[in-house]
């Protein structure tokens, strides 16, 4: 065997093994974004918040109770599932869908200014729901809650 010979079969070997690299990391994106786009419930949280329901039914037959009064903060939010839960004042709660009307990512509790925004594009949104800066081109949708019993559900 020449050296040319022992050179083209390590050649092959070089470019078969980046193949086989650029297509296991094609396959990885591929599966990646197939995961994001899955349907899986969001896991009951009771356990994370003291055994407080987070999540499900109320036991009275009303709307789904997404938190307790005493887990968001005066001043600030919390985000639960695709619901942001904010107090902009004491015992004043108000709730809006966590989805971005940009690209329908959902967006991060209100920052230490009180400022809702939305890791992927930047927008932000006041704790009104209302828009500061874009690329969104409208607010927060205002979601209906019920606010009784320190339990905060949807209404």
């Amino acid at each position: 065997m020449t050296d040319i010979d022992t050179g083209r079969a390590a050649a092959q070997r070089v470019l078969a093994s980046r193949r086989g690299l650029m297509c296991g990391l094609a396959g990885l994106g591929a599966a990646g974004a197939l995961a994001a786009c899955g349907t899986a419930e969001p896991a009951d949280e009771s356990s994370e918040s003291g055994g407080e329901a987070t999540g499900g039914a109320t036991e009275d037959g009303g709307g789904e109770a997404l938190a307790s009064t005493s887990e968001v903060p005066v001043g600030g939010g919390i985000v639960v599932g695709e619901t942001v839960i904010v107090q902009p004042a004491a015992d004043e709660f108000l709730a809006f869908s966590a989805v971005c009307p940009h690209m329908q990512t959902i967006v991060d509790p209100p920052n230490e200014e009180g400022v809702i925004v939305c890791s992927n594009h930047f927008s932000e949104f006041d704790m009104e729901g209302g828009l500061l800066k874009g690329p969104a081109e409208t607010g927060l949708t205002e979601v209906a809650i019920t606010v009784e019993n320190g339990g905060i559900t949807l209404a």
